[in-house]
């Protein structure tokens, strides 16, 4: 019996919504809340001046005239060449700082370009949600096409994002999930990466028009995976194999080298060895990390039938952060899908192809 429970998807956390039974994007972004627009107006900066007499003061007055700057007690507004802020005009929330040329992409016209394939039943809207105070959105969809790993099946998710910050442009990121334990597994392997993103411009509403071949990409990345996931669960592997995958995806090149010259080794840490996590200077942080990683390999929900094959040591890795990890909600997904946990897991299938 498997000692771990599965947390299930990502963006299935409090405070999503579940938008399954809506059939276009401008239904799920009503539903989800998120029919608010994006402004952009100029940035100015605060600076405080020195006024000691009307000599200074007269001078200022003369200056904020010649270089398009306001005066207001004694502080001074100058304007920012070429940035501006986004904001949020329903309550004037402000987003995020940009450059001239960035034209926002509102929430209701971004993913339009998907309604043709959520009408002909290709896939299926799942939640959708904002982060902070809407600088970044998302909608989750089902694809109907999983991928079969020796008989262990892989469902496929793309989620699409919209983000008002500055920080990217419209992205959709093709993510599969293992079914047995609602892992988030990776698409991004050796030979593509697993999104399609456009960027903030003028010309964005055209770009997007790109995007109806993403099904077809995502038929080509599902084909690709499903070959690298099958080659994984057919490569042999042996218990100090796992626990030296697992100390490299956690460990640093440095503290690796330190764990060696001190005369230990990846399973006394795996085993939680005091002498090893002593002598090594590792972090506690993780120890914790390595030890609950050879615990999942072991005992983690759907483990069992795939131990002893390097699709059964990435599986340890993507579990853990997948189920293990503390992180909560809102953060977890992000994590998961868009950062850190993510680029682990990635490493991770990197590392795992080199079993072979």
């Amino acid at each position: 019996m498997a000692y771990y429970n599965a947390k299930g998807e990502p963006w299935r956390y409090k405070g999503a919504v579940d938008v399954g039974d809506c059939t276009t994007s401008a239904e799920v972004i009503e539903k989800a809340g998120l029919d608010w627009e994006v402004s952009k107006c100029e940035l100015y900066a605060k600076m405080q001046v020195n006024i000691e007499n009307d000599y200074d003061l007269d001078k200022v007055i003369q200056e904020t005239k010649d270089k398009d700057a306001h005066l207001h007690g004694k502080d001074i507004f100058r304007n920012c060449p070429n940035a501006f802020a986004t904001y949020r005009t329903d309550y004037n929330i402000p987003l995020g700082v940009v450059k001239g040329k960035y034209t926002p992409v509102q929430n209701k016209e971004a993913f339009t370009f998907f309604d043709d394939a959520i009408g002909s039943g290709k896939a299926i809207w799942q939640t959708a949600g904002s982060f902070g105070s809407g600088e970044r959105i998302f909608i989750s969809a089902k694809l109907p096409n999983n991928i079969l790993v020796k008989g262990d099946p892989v469902d496929n998710y793309l989620v699409f994002t919209n983000t008002h910050d500055g920080s990217s442009g419209v992205k959709i990121l093709f993510t599969p999930i293992r079914v047995i334990c609602r892992n988030t597994l990776t698409a991004a392997i050796r030979t593509s990466t697993n999104y399609v993103s456009f960027r903030h411009t003028a010309s964005v509403h055209s770009n997007i028009q790109l995007a109806h071949e993403i099904l077809g990409i995502c038929d080509v990345r599902r084909k690709e995976i499903e070959q690298v996931y099958n080659m994984l669960a057919e490569i042999k592997v042996t218990d100090e194999d796992v626990m030296e995958f697992i100390g490299k995806n956690v460990l640093s090149p440095n503290e690796e080298e330190v764990l060696f010259e001190t005369g230990h080794s990846y399973k006394e840490l795996c085993y939680r060895n005091n002498a090893a996590y002593e002598d090594s200077g590792i972090s506690m942080r993780k120890l914790n990390v390595l030890s609950a990683t050879w615990d999942y390999y072991n005992r983690g929900v759907g483990q069992k039938e795939i131990m002893g094959t390097a699709w059964g040591a990435v599986n340890a890795i993507t579990g853990y952060y997948s189920n293990v990890d503390n992180a909560k909600d809102e953060k977890r997904f992000d994590s998961l899908v868009f950062g850190d946990k993510s680029r682990k897991i990635q490493t991770a299938f990197a590392m795992a192809e080199e079993f072979n």
